[in-house]
């Protein structure tokens, strides 16, 4: 078993000046032949791309341009409880789950967010539920989530720019060829040597 340590003071790679990257941020492991990238617990974490579509859990984040969004998984409508009082707002579609994507900004703070019973919601520059513009590193429709009983299918349409999901912390997630890892500012691309 083999290791390279990333990090802005500790490890093999080091990326001193990027704010982003923890001390010691992430373990590139090779075992059996395959490699595999661990977060060490990093403040701003490890993204991944998806290969295609990946199923993904409530409270998942992802990233997609230059952009970090939040999948919130299913709400579920408030209980009017005896004795309480009574909250109103608009009716839950029948038959429907509602769930939210919203944007995280710098310092942890909410951005923009959509709540939805749709059983698709686009992210990209234009005519996407979340639009974006002035954002160079986003295709037109960039990615797309399905909700399902248990989460989302989150699907990279981006035509190679990448959308990318945070593995957990402690985790070893086996990458690809052509795999790339976002560790901060900077991204890492799994190449296979002969």
């Amino acid at each position: 078993m083999s290791n390279c340590v990333v990090g802005r003071s500790r490890g093999a790679i080091l990326f001193a000046e990027d704010l982003f990257v923890s001390a010691l941020h992430a373990t590139f492991l090779v075992k059996e032949g395959a490699l595999f990238v661990r977060d060490e617990t990093s403040a701003s974490g490890v993204y991944v791309t998806v290969p295609g579509t990946e199923a993904i859990a409530p409270r998942t984040l992802f990233s997609a341009g230059l952009r970090l969004f939040r999948f919130s998984g299913r709400i579920e409508a408030p209980v009017n409880l005896p004795g309480q009082p009574i909250i109103y707002g608009a009716p839950m579609p029948l038959g429907q789950a509602l769930y939210a994507v919203e944007e995280i900004l710098v310092g942890g703070r909410a951005g923009r967010a959509v709540v939805s019973a749709a059983t698709l919601l686009t992210i990209g520059q234009a005519h996407c539920d979340l639009s974006y513009p002035q954002d160079e590193g986003l295709a037109g429709r960039h990615c797309e989530l399905s909700p399902t009983p248990t989460g989302a299918m989150l699907r990279d349409l981006s035509g190679g720019l990448g959308t990318y999901i945070r593995i957990p912390a402690g985790i070893e997630r086996p990458l690809r060829p052509g795999d790339r890892v976002r560790i901060g500012q900077h991204v890492l691309q799994v190449e296979a040597l002969g």
